[in-house]
Order: structure tokens, then sequence, then C-alpha cells
């Protein structure tokens, strides 16, 4: 036990160094490619606690379990865009008005020259978005999946209940974007604090069900397929599809939305409460 809480603190402080680091530069340089570089340095501080502590790398649940748990990484790929477009459309049911395809950005950008070859084109985009955005994010999901769910989880599950450690988790990740929330990513610049919540409580309903899926099928692989699948969304987001007018992202109708992200948010809280039976073993 006090070994694992050592490992813990030097993690902790890797971590902490890292985000420092690549959220002044992000800070300075306005450059994506700090924080791409900053995705990855969760993973990075594994490996140099692991190191550091003179660890092996057996614990970290590397190991894809594929065969056996087939239908969990078919739900992470293909459910998640689901999800999130049932959300966008439960928030165009109640905000009728905002709903406008024809002159929403993504229309604009390709120009519409009939609307049927527009919604044909839109429907094949969809399509192609579901199946090959999340494969071109795995490098950085992986990079925060090994060590939120992989190393930090576990451990934390040690020592408290499996839907405390989730819970914790959750907080832990969100306020581990709060430099760059702060700085207008995601939330904008106008409200920093409620940008900051709000993440908080978005990594924490995501990362119920990303950590649901890690127990299930004791692979760090199924939640970062999941996580990418979900950040996959992002280029080609709901209030771009759909919309002509700047959107609400406190409420939706993308995931981060109240009402945008409510199909995430029935789906934890259903997945949390079956995490009292959960065999957490390995």
């Amino acid at each position: 036990m006090k070994k694992d809480s050592k490992s813990l603190i030097i993690f902790a402080i890797f971590v902490i160094i890292f985000l420092g680091i690549f959220s002044t530069l992000y800070y300075f340089y306005n450059n994506n490619i700090f924080l791409t570089i900053l995705m990855l340095t969760p993973a990075l501080s594994v490996v140099l606690t692991k190191l550091n502590c003179k660890e092996d790398f057996k614990d970290l649940h590397i190991k894809p379990n594929f065969k056996e748990n087939k239908k969990w990484y078919f739900f992470a790929y293909i459910l998640t865009p689901i999800i999130a477009f049932v959300g966008a459309l439960i928030y165009f049911i109640i905000f009728k008005n905002d709903f406008d395809l024809f002159g929403s950005s993504y229309a604009m950008d390709v120009g519409v020259t009939s609307k049927g070859e527009y919604i044909s084109n839109l429907l094949l985009m969809i399509l192609l978005a579901i199946l090959v955005n999340p494969i071109m994010g795995i490098v950085q999901c992986f990079g925060k999946e090994l060590a939120w769910r992989g190393y930090l989880l576990p451990r934390l599950n040690k020592k408290f209940s499996t839907q405390t450690a989730v819970i914790i988790v959750g907080i832990i990740w969100g306020l581990w974007h709060s430099p760059i929330i702060a700085m207008g990513y995601n939330y904008g610049t106008e409200n920093p604090i409620l940008g900051i919540i709000s993440m908080i409580i978005f990594c924490i309903v995501i990362g119920t069900i990303a950590s649901f899926l890690f127990y299930k099928t004791k692979s760090i692989w199924c939640p970062v397929l999941f996580h990418s699948a979900l950040n996959g969304i992002d280029l080609y987001k709901p209030s771009m599809l759909f919309m002509s007018k700047p959107s609400n992202v406190f409420i939706g109708p993308d995931v981060l939305g109240i009402v945008g992200g409510i199909g995430f948010i029935i789906t934890a809280i259903i997945l949390f409460n079956k995490m009292k039976k959960i065999n957490k073993s390995f």
C-alpha cells in the first residue's frame, strides 16, 4: 500500500509538470501541436513513474482481450456516435428553430447545388465519419486512457470502492483539463469557471462509461476506442452539420451540452449503478 502511495505521488508530480509546461506553451503560442503532445503526457508520466519506482509494466492492461469482448468493442465503436446524434436529435426536437440543414456551416463549406445531392453527401460523410474518424484519434486517446484507466483507476480501487474510484478519476481527469479550459478550449473564454465545472462533470460522465468498458474487458483498448469515437464526433459536430447560428456549448446540440450529451448522461447513470456488482479483479 505504501509502495502504491509513493508511485501515485510520483505519477501526480510528472502529470502536473507536463501539464504546466505544455499548457503554458499553448497559452503563449496558441499552437495545437502543444495540445496534441499534452494528450500523450499522461501515458509518458506512467512510463516515467514505472521506471522511477522500478516497477514492471504487466499491470497496465494493454492486452486487448478482443476475442472474448467483441460486443463491447462493437458498442464502443458504433454506439458512441449514435448516442451522440440521438442527443442532437433530442436537442432539435426541443429547439426546433435552431435546425437549419441547408444553412449550416458544413453546407456553406461544401456548397449546396441541389438539396438531394447535398443530403446524399451529408449522409455519406456522416457514415465515413463514424467509421473512419475514431481511428485518427487512437494515439492521443491511448495517451490518456493508459494513465486514467490503465494505471490510476485500479490503484485507487484498492483504496476505495469501484464507484468512488471512478468518480475520483473523473474529477482528476476534469481538473487536468482546467488550464486549457480556462484559456477557452471547448467552452470559450466568457465563462471559464463554468467551463471548468462543466468539463469536470463531462469527464465524470464519460469516465464512468470508459471505466465500465475497462472493467468489462480488463483492457484499456475498449475505453481507448470509445474515447476516440467520442472525439471523432468533434470533426463534424452536430452544430456544424445542422445549425447556421452559433450554438450554446453548455446546452447542445453537441455532446458537451447537457441536452446534446443526454444520451451519455443516461448511459453513465445506468452503468454506474451496475458497477456495484462489477468484478474488479484482474
